[in-house]
């Protein structure tokens, strides 16, 4: 029986391509991937009507209100990266893993910093010296006194 290429599987359990290296090259997209469905802020819809639902597509978003997702202001800490928007104006957003291709505006970020939106779609360093990960509200049912935490 042949064995079992377990990378491969991953990714094509996941959906994502497997890229085919060199050997002793290295790559970490799709390693990790985990998404999930939010609404889309005023931003991320104002750019697909401008140009198409391909223009979002990888762009640095922030939690900006109940299961809501945006383009933030400028200096927020990343929580994710757009997927796939839908014409209903909902989104996926990869929160977890590594994602290559991700936009940077003319300052490059430093290596080992906390990644920040610059507000207008691109990454930059982030002034903050928290944790990489710290819990996130997602939402809120003040109603029921409860929220949805996302854990990092």
């Amino acid at each position: 029986m042949k064995p079992l290429n377990r990378r491969l599987f991953l990714c094509q359990f996941l959906g994502k391509e497997v890229l085919n290296m060199p050997r002793g090259g290295i790559s970490f997209e799709g390693i990790g991937f985990q998404a999930a469905t939010f609404k889309a802020g005023d931003g991320i819809k104002a750019l697909v009507a401008a140009a198409n639902r391909d223009a979002v597509v990888g762009l640095p978003v922030v939690i900006t209100g109940a299961a809501t997702v945006d383009l933030g202001n400028d200096g927020d800490t990343v929580f994710g990266f757009i997927d796939a928007y839908e014409n209903d104006g909902h989104c996926t957003v990869q929160f977890r893993g590594f994602r290559t291709d991700v936009p940077i505006g003319e300052t490059a970020p430093t290596v080992g910093k906390i990644a920040a939106v610059d507000g207008t779609g691109k990454i930059k360093d982030s002034a903050e010296t928290a944790k990489l990960r710290a819990p996130v509200v997602v939402e809120v049912d003040e109603d029921e006194g409860v929220a949805t935490v996302f854990l990092g």
